[in-house]
This record gives C-alpha cells, structure tokens and sequence, in this order.
C-alpha cells in the first residue's frame, strides 16, 4: 500500500506548508531512493538528514544507516517525526536548526565522519555550505538537493558570472558532482525554480593553504567588487589581510597571477597560491 501524499498527508496532520521556512515536501519516492543510494550507506554509516518534514528520505534512510539524526526545525513536524519512527531506535529526531549543529563533536560521539543529506531550503543552503566547507574533517561525503541556480554557482569553472565565492571555497574543500535534475512537479507545493542534486566529497586540496581561514578572507575581499581588477579589490581590503596596500601588486605577481585580472578569472589553485605568500608575507613581517 502506498502512502498518503504530502498534502493529504499534512491535511490529516492539519498543517499547511511554511514559507518561512522554505517546505517544499518531496513527493516521489523514487527521488529519495536515488538520494540514498548516492550516500553508498553501509550498516556502520551515521547519517544527518537536514530537514527530515513528513520523513520521505527518513524511512528509507531508517532501513540502511547505522545511525540516523535528522534536524527539523518545524517543532509540529519533529512531533511527527518522534512518534513515526518511536521504534527505530537508531533514528533520532532534533528539533534544531542545522547551522547551529556542531557537525565534528557529533563525528567524535559517532567515532566517524559524518554522512550529510537533505532538501535544503534557499534561504540556508550558502550558509550550510559555507559552515560544511569551515567543518570538512567531520564529513565523509554529502548528498544535498538545492536550486539550480545555486548549484550551477557551486560547480561554475573560472571566467564566467556564476563563478565567484561559493565555487572557490567549496571546490577547495570538495569534490562536486551535479548528479541529476528534478522540476517542480516533484515537490509540494512545487517551487517555482528547478532543483539539482549535488554531491560533495571532502578532498586533500594540493597544493594546500597553510592557512584556510585567511584564504576564505582573501577570496571573499577579492570578489567584494567584481567589477574591479584583483590588485585594486586586495589593495581596498589589504588591513584586512595584514598588509600594505603597496605589497599587494607584488605578492599577486609572486603567486602568478597579474594584477590587472578580475577575480572571476583566478583559478583555485592560483587563490591558494596567493593566500600562502600573504601567510609567508605576515610571517616574515612578525618574525
């Protein structure tokens, strides 16, 4: 017998779907199959499910995760939940904003990393990603649904306008797969923008930046205003990083990277190097 869809399902329940809160409840259930089957879950796996609503990816991730904690911030919707899966006590069911998840203690309690999946509302899904990229030892991959728009910024290539901060900083992290696209009919209420599924796997980016969180500042400085050159977007912020706006044209030329090119054109890879001779830069200036 199959189950009741999202609206009959919230008209029992006698809710109505968030805006706030960006609830757009899947309804097909062959989505959430592919979902999982991307996590490639085994029994020992723990698994975070990023806003669970009516459970669509929760039971099917119930029957293969080890562990599963899934974060609901509609309180109505964590009651659901709690009395659902009352006896499957491998499943856990928080009523708690995922921004405020501390992802690496939940990792040492589970004495592994994590598995992250989820529909991400629009209005979350640079912060999650961001605070992933800040709490990458604590992941093992991540599948994650979200607006198109946004996924084709996370994957975008140097020299076009959907490239800038989020695909810098997520692909130094990450891996990134796009793995397919879903239309709004998939969804209730549908959305008005298209959905693709992404998926993330922490990687050792080489070479590395000796220093992640200024690399995060340098890259966010040097895109505050796109339509400037590198040299004259660092030099505006060079306080910032801990230097005279006067080094900047020569730490820029050190890494490779010439001064008068825009931010949008700068590789990954010429970003690290860039931030590693700003850290050699502070480095020698405090020794």
């Amino acid at each position: 017998m199959s189950s009741p869809s999202p609206r009959t399902l919230l008209e029992r329940l006698g809710l109505r779907p968030r805006k706030s809160l960006g609830q757009h409840f899947l309804t097909q259930p062959r989505v959430a199959q592919r979902l999982v089957a991307a996590l490639e879950l085994t029994p020992e796996d723990v698994v975070l499910e990023v806003g669970p609503g009516l459970g669509a990816l929760t039971r099917p991730l119930a029957e293969k995760a080890g562990r599963l904690v899934a974060l609901e911030l509609d309180a109505r919707l964590a009651d659901f939940l709690r009395q659902e899966f009352q006896a499957s006590p491998q499943v856990l069911i928080l009523c708690q904003d995922v921004l405020s998840c501390d992802f690496p203690a939940l990792a040492r309690e589970a004495g592994r990393p994590l598995k992250v999946v989820g529909n991400l509302p629009y209005q979350i899904t640079s912060p999650l990603l961001f605070k992933l990229a800040r709490e990458q030892e604590a992941l093992e991959r991540a599948v994650l649904m979200m607006q198109q728009e946004v996924a084709r910024r996370l994957t975008a290539a140097p020299g076009g306008k959907d490239y800038g901060i989020l695909s810098v900083l997520l692909q130094y992290h990450f891996a990134l797969e796009s793995l397919f696209s879903l239309g709004p009919a998939n969804f209730y209420p549908p959305p008005q923008v298209q959905s693709t599924v992404v998926r993330l796997r922490p990687r050792p980016f080489q070479p590395a930046a000796v220093d992640a969180e200024l690399l995060r500042r340098l890259v966010r400085l040097a895109f505050a205003q796109r339509r400037k050159t590198l040299a004259n977007s660092l030099a505006a912020g060079a306080g910032e990083l801990g230097l005279s706006p006067a080094r900047v044209p020569e730490l820029l030329q050190a890494a490779g990277i010439e001064p008068h090119r825009r931010a949008e054109t700068v590789k990954v890879a010429e970003f690290v190097a860039l931030a590693n001779q700003v850290a050699a830069c502070r480095k020698a200036k405090g020794a």
